[in-house]
């Protein structure tokens, strides 16, 4: 059976609903993660995204990818230091 691709906007709704279900704290341990982490990650996803992307293995890659680097934007631990303004 073959898939069809995500739009932009529905990967971007499946993000939204992962990052909306996840706690602060687990936001930011996948934020530590470097990438090549990531395939670890994939097994505690596969049935969210199976059920909200199919059982398409690439989409659920692209998505883990794009959890990852909006969390590295948003929720990554950073030093600074007094007078510094991020």
């Amino acid at each position: 059976m073959k898939h069809r691709k995500k739009s932009a906007l529905e990967m971007q709704r499946i993000v939204a609903d992962i990052l909306s279900g996840m706690s602060l704290k687990e936001k930011s341990l996948i934020a530590q993660m470097d990438e090549k982490s990531l395939p670890y990650l994939q097994y505690a996803f596969d049935v969210y995204i199976s059920k909200t992307a199919g059982d398409d293995q690439e989409t659920g890659r692209e998505i883990m990818k794009r959890v990852w680097q909006t969390l590295q934007e948003t929720h990554r631990i950073r030093i600074v230091r007094e007078g510094e303004k991020s």
